[in-house]
């Protein structure tokens, strides 16, 4: 998609917003507590290549504003092109201290304007309900001619998820707005392997210290 493209637009905006409050928050279908962002490890107990093989799946950017490096898929971007809906996670990565955040983007799209009121994730044994925000965080993208709407949620609490999700054999997401219409949309292979890329880049990050995650995210950033 071009970059002039209004979706690309206020991605951006929203999750840089999001990166320097640090209080995108997740409503699910039980209570979670609320707890810090995991730290990175002190002692490193991965390699620089097992980090930086991880890291390489993905698109690393340093966003100066916010003072740290985002991390997501590229097939965010392969899907965002195709005007297709997607539960897209994304790494933070802070440079003045030792965090790394995890967040889930999800992503409307359609031929007519949905005003997200509320998003649940299904699996053959479980759902999740996200309820979003009351601000319409979407609009009309002239490139991609269709409808988009994006919430983004704070995931830290919730890796387990994340990790159901992909030993399901199917899942599936329905965005409903706030006049009552739904879309629903089943999680494609390429949205699926995105999560996998991302939750090993988490977890590699986690048992990586900060000098050597910090080398390795410097030489890959784009």
């Amino acid at each position: 998609m071009k970059s002039t493209g209004s979706f690309k637009r206020i991605l951006a905006v929203l999750c840089t917003a999001a990166l320097l409050t640090c209080s995108v928050s997740a409503l699910a279908v039980s209570p979670a507590d609320v707890s810090a962002s995991a730290s990175l490890s002190a002692v490193n107990s991965v390699s620089e290549a097992q980090l930086r093989s991880a890291l390489s799946k993905l698109t690393v950017t340093y966003d100066s504003e916010a003072e740290g490096w985002q991390i997501d898929s590229p097939y965010e971007e392969a899907s965002m092109e195709k005007a297709s809906c997607g539960l897209y996670p994304y790494l933070f990565v802070t440079n003045d201290d030792p965090t790394v955040y995890l967040s889930l983007g999800m992503t409307y799209f359609g031929n007519k304007k949905l005003d997200m009121k509320s998003v649940r994730v299904e699996t053959e044994d479980n759902y999740y309900d996200f309820t979003c925000g009351e601000e319409f965080i979407g609009g009309y993208d002239n490139d991609l001619k269709a409808w988009f709407a994006y919430e983004l949620f704070d995931m830290d609490d919730e890796t387990s998820w994340l990790n159901e999700w992909l030993a399901a054999k199917s899942v599936t997401a329905t965005f409903t707005g706030k006049d009552g219409s739904t879309k629903t949309y089943t999680l494609t292979k390429d949205n699926l392997q995105a999560i996998r890329d991302v939750l090993n880049a988490y977890d590699t990050l986690l048992g990586s210290d900060v000098s050597t995650a910090r080398v390795v995210l410097r030489s890959l950033v784009k």
